[in-house]
This record gives C-alpha cells, structure tokens and sequence, in this order.
C-alpha cells in the first residue's frame, strides 16, 4: 500500500470517526431510552451499530480495498476523540436548529394546507348542507302545503258522509274514552321527563 492511499485511508478513518459521533449524537436525539431493558431499542441499537460498521467499511472499501490495519482503528478513535472535543457542542446546537426548523416547516405546512383545503372543503359541505337542508325543508313545506289542499276537503266530504249516515253520532259518543286515552298518553310523556 503506497503512502498516499494510506495518508487517504487514515484522513477517511478520521472523518469517520467524528461521522460515528455526530451518528450517536442523532442517534441518541432521536431514539426514546427507557430506563428498563426493552427489546425494540436494544434491536435498533443493534441495527444503528450494522449500519454504521457498513459504512465505515464501504468508506475503508473505497481508500484502500478494504485492508484493515491497526492504524485504521487508531484514526477511528482519534475522530471520534476530535469530534467530541471539537465539534460536538456546534453539532448538537446545529442538530437542534434542524430540528425546529423542520418541525416549523412541517407545521407550516399543515397549517398552510388547513387554510388552504381543509377550511375551503370544510366550507363548500357547510353550504351544501345548508343548500340540502333548504331544499328537503322547502319540499316537506310544498308536500304538507299539498296534503292540506286535499286533506280539507277530503275532512269535508268524510264529515258530510258520517252525518248523512249517522255514523257521528257514535263517533261522539267514543269521544270521552278518546278523550281520556289522550290524557293517558300526555301523563305518561310527562313521567319521562
């Protein structure tokens, strides 16, 4: 291996190695730690460390063909080291300014697609329902409208007919028994409030 590949290799392994440490930073941000053993975080633990392990071999993969030396670990270390010294105080507060920017963004979003289709869709069934309503009011008005133009002659011509036949008569005389049905039914409504 010349010297060129190695000095990539080991400046590679150094950025790597604050890379890992900007990773669990976020890693760490984002993940919910409970104070008891849990298998989903112990799972993505175990899934985060893969991940990083794969890139920090793809990036070895590509310096130097993947030969793994005592000194890459070193470099790894000495990243790491850097970034926790260094960068870490800068990484966190930018790390945070991406997170409320992203949230303010996301939330403009939906505040911009609440106004913008929610309230107008919101509006347009409001005002069909309105619409229908008037409608179904309109026909019930025009339909009870129509039942009375037939209702009171038809009332008419069925009083003549029960006069002519004497049939009112007895109908009075049911009147009292109705009478007292209709009180029956009043009382009762009146113990269920």
């Amino acid at each position: 291996m010349s010297l060129s590949v190695q000095l990539y290799t080991m400046l590679s392994m150094v950025a790597m190695g604050s890379y890992i440490g900007a990773a669990i930073d976020t890693y760490h941000r984002f993940s919910k730690r409970r104070n008891s053993f849990h298998w989903f975080v112990a799972c993505n633990d175990v899934l985060f460390w893969l991940m990083q392990a794969l890139v920090v071999f793809y990036v070895l993969l590509q310096t130097n063909h993947g030969e793994i030396r005592f000194y890459v670990f070193l470099a790894l270390i000495c990243g790491y080291a850097a970034y926790q010294a260094i960068l870490r105080r800068f990484y966190r507060g930018l790390l945070e300014r991406c997170i409320l920017l992203t949230v303010s963004i996301y939330r403009g979003i939906v505040s911009l697609f609440q106004y913008l289709v929610i309230k107008p869709v919101t509006f347009i069934l409001k005002l069909l329902y309105s619409l229908c309503m008037m409608i179904v009011t309109g026909c019930i008005a025009v339909i009870l409208f129509l039942l009375r133009l037939v209702f009171v002659p038809l009332r008419g011509l069925v009083l003549l007919l029960l006069r002519w036949t004497g049939l009112l008569k007895h109908i009075k005389k049911l009147e009292p028994m109705l009478k007292k049905i209709k009180e029956f039914i009043s009382a009762m409504r009146k113990k269920k409030e």
